[in-house]
């Protein structure tokens, strides 16, 4: 009952944008999260979210929620995004090769510690995380915080929404995030009790120290894709 209800009101929010969205939108689905609460465990809502994305994958959505009972719905990155997502994505998988931990992009699962089901375009688990992981659960979720994670920002995005994306990493404990916004040529940097740092126009962008040695080089990888014309 719980999944017909928010996919019925998913499919509403769509119609209300007229079919084919062009921007993200939310519903607030608390009164149904507190419905099932105590009756479902957290690997069963996990389950459930990844149920609810899969009845919705046909209409090309982007599924995230959060501990506040926000759904949020996204219309999938045009080609510039995906690619971005893929550039930054290649350079950190080589990275863990060499240097361990476990690498992931936008399809994996999390369960933030605070409850919230949400995905970064990159993320990173540390060894030590990955050793203090349970078996995987039925719904798959990565149940903590990555010691980093990335978020770029797509011609479908506003710049808030995102920042308060990458606070709740950071609150949630994450050790380094990256905002990289392609369109004002900008790197925001995220570190847990320090101010935000944004770099403009950086060549390359450091991991150190949490990704000791990665430097990933965001102008020419990703900025260079919006020089001319964004590809729907």
């Amino acid at each position: 009952m719980a999944t017909t209800a928010v996919t019925t009101q998913v499919a509403a929010a769509i119609d209300d944008a007229g079919g084919e969205l062009t921007h993200p939108v939310s519903v607030n689905i608390q009164a149904i999260l507190k419905s099932v609460a105590g009756k479902l465990t957290d690997e069963e809502i996990d389950q459930w979210f990844v149920d609810l994305e899969k009845a919705n994958e046909e209409r090309g959505l982007h599924l995230e929620m959060t501990c506040d009972g926000e759904l949020i719905i996204s219309p999938m990155v045009n080609r510039d995004g995906s690619r971005a997502e893929f550039e930054l994505g290649l350079d950190l998988g080589y990275w863990t090769r060499e240097n361990g931990g476990e690498c992931h992009g936008a399809n994996a699962n999390m369960r933030l510690p605070d409850g919230s089901r949400i995905r970064p375009d990159a993320l990173w688990l540390s060894p030590e995380q990955i050793a203090a992981l349970p078996p995987v659960s039925a719904g798959g979720a990565i149940t903590v915080c990555p010691a980093f994670v990335a978020e770029i920002v797509s011609g479908t995005d506003t710049l808030p929404p995102l920042q308060r994306k990458m606070e709740r990493y950071i609150t949630n404990g994450a050790q380094l995030g990256w905002l990289i916004d392609p369109y004002r040529r900008q790197v925001h940097v995220y570190r847990p009790g320090v101010d935000i740092e944004v770099l403009d126009d950086p060549a390359t962008v450091s991991g150190d120290p949490v990704l000791m040695g990665f430097a990933f080089e965001v102008r020419e990888r990703i900025f260079a894709l919006h020089d001319s014309p964004a590809e729907e």
